[in-house]
């Protein structure tokens, strides 16, 4: 009875943590508005007002993130800004350090601030000037770290007479259970491309200004960056940046090893491979520079979506129902943590309740394994294979 009351509440919190998931997913920012009303638009430089967001449409109501750095210079001046300064010491990050490595006490990931080409989905802004409105898509387009693992991404947009470069800056990972880039925050990235610039021989002045931008992540205000007209443009601007993410997985299983050892091993190898294909995607990324990141992202996500259950369909067996389901929690959930804080970003809620529900998914497999219980096992399949298809048909 007791084992049935676990299965039971497992099932119950994957089927009410897709539901959520998809509930707050679905919340929109605000309501969507018709055109662009005069008061949204704000004053930069020369001629042409800005609206202050990017949008997926050439309409308002595909308005997505809003911009939060504006250059004062063309947009050749503004990239050349950003990729060049001769006088940093910066060293280029090798293809080897962007794989990390696994010890007892710490994951390391490494990422060079190499900003490069980025190519994404096409988005637009829009300018309104002496003869009419404009919309405007991307002038260029940078990133700052690996497709499959986290970066800082830059849209810019050049205003027509070319007196201002706004610049949309997020931050993004990628979700492998989303197959696809979530952006957790836009202050941060920003905050990082100032620091590129203050104190430098390149700005004659970075600072902060409150434009009451209403929605798309902002808090409001606006970095404004003047360019030195003598700035040293030339060389390569790298900058490396070094998370620590402290991965306390193997020290859980440790005291149950010995005792459970078939359980000791299923949690470690849940949690081995959702970590190592963050690496391998970031590592093969970088030693494969000529090949699309979906295709190297693809095969990796069968890892996950198959690799995983089959981990657990194998071993479960070997241990009782209540360790096997102990080692999912802690070896999946200590993969999704150690994930997250080697990235370093903040999970949306959304996101966190879906892995929750995956988790569960698979404790169900587990405990149904565990027990010789087929229909559990089998329910936990099926919970496990919504969760994964939610987000891939864009409910989640």
């Amino acid at each position: 009875m007791k084992r049935a009351a676990v299965v039971v509440a497992l099932l119950l919190v994957v089927g009410v943590g897709l539901v959520l998931s998809g509930f707050f997913a679905g919340v929109a920012e605000e309501p969507a508005v018709d055109d662009v009303a005069d008061d949204r638009l704000i004053a930069v430089d020369g001629d042409y007002r800005l609206w202050p967001y990017t949008s997926r449409t050439r309409t308002v109501e595909g308005r997505t993130l809003a911009i939060n750095v504006v250059f004062h210079a063309d947009a050749a001046a503004t990239r050349a800004a950003i990729e060049g300064d001769a006088a940093a010491d910066w060293q280029e990050t090798e293809p080897e350090e962007a794989a990390a490595t696994a010890g007892d006490d710490q994951v390391r990931e490494f990422v060079g601030r190499d900003w490069r080409d980025a190519h994404s989905s096409l988005r637009y802004s829009y300018v309104e000037g002496p003869s009419g409105g404009v919309w405007l898509t991307e002038t260029f387009e940078l990133h700052d770290g690996a497709y499959l693992g986290v970066r800082d991404h830059l849209r810019a947009y050049e205003s027509p007479d070319g007196a201002y470069t706004a610049i949309q800056a997020h931050e993004e990972y990628y979700d492998w259970f989303r197959l696809r880039h979530t952006v957790p925050e836009i202050d941060a990235p920003a905050t990082r491309l100032e620091d590129e610039f203050i104190e430098s021989d390149r700005a004659n002045d970075v600072r902060r200004e409150y434009r009451g931008i209403d929605g798309g992540h902002s808090d409001g205000w606006l970095s404004v960056i003047e360019l030195a007209a003598t700035a040293a443009l030339a060389g390569a601007l790298l900058r490396r940046r070094t998370r620590e993410a402290a991965v306390d997985l193997f020290r859980r299983l440790r005291a149950d090893a010995e005792r459970h050892a078939a359980a000791a091993t299923l949690g470690l190898a849940l949690g081995v491979v959702l970590v190592g294909v963050r690496f391998a995607g970031v590592t093969l990324e970088t030693a494969l520079p000529g090949v699309s990141p979906k295709a190297i992202a693809a095969p990796l996500y069968l890892v996950l979506a198959v690799g995983l259950p089959a981990l657990v369909v194998w071993r479960a067996p070997r241990s009782t129902p209540e360790a096997a389901a102990l080692a999912v929690v802690v070896g999946l959930g200590g993969g999704f943590v150690a994930d997250f804080a080697a990235l370093g970003v903040a999970v949306p809620a959304d996101l966190i309740v879906h892995r929750f529900a995956l988790l569960a998914a698979l404790g169900v497999v587990a405990i149904g394994r565990a027990a010789a219980d087929r229909p559990v096992a089998v329910a936990g399949l099926l919970a496990w294979a919504i969760g994964l298809a939610l987000p891939l048909a864009d409910v989640i």
